[in-house]
């Protein structure tokens, strides 16, 4: 019985990190899904030294990941790719898709200083 308690906790956990389009992909990596024209989630915090995954979880449509301020960013992801970047100085990285630049499909990554 606690097993089929914990297992049920665990899956329940997991799918509300997943709607939240939040998902911890490994020691330091969080990704963000790219759907219905957002970023999901639009704003995140990560600590210094982090990697963020930005996954295409549309069914249609392309997508990239830019950053202005740097002129830096990814190609266009189709439905299914990703793509990643490791935030290595504290500071503040907004970012928005190209493609969707109408349509404010903006985001941004607030780095904290690792502790």
């Amino acid at each position: 019985m606690r097993q089929s308690i914990g297992l049920t906790f665990g899956a329940t956990a997991l799918a509300t990190l997943l709607l939240s389009g939040v998902v911890q992909a490994g020691d330091d990596v969080t990704e963000v899904e790219m759907r219905d024209y957002e970023y999901h989630p639009a704003e995140l915090e990560v600590t210094a030294g982090a990697t963020v995954r930005w996954v295409n979880a549309e069914k249609r449509t392309s997508h990239d990941v830019y950053f202005a301020d740097e002129e830096q960013g990814s190609e266009r992801l189709f439905p299914g790719e990703s793509w990643e970047r490791t935030f290595d100085e504290p500071g503040t990285y907004p970012y928005h898709c190209r493609p969707h630049e109408n349509r404010d499909m903006e985001g941004v990554i607030t780095v904290v200083p690792a502790e």
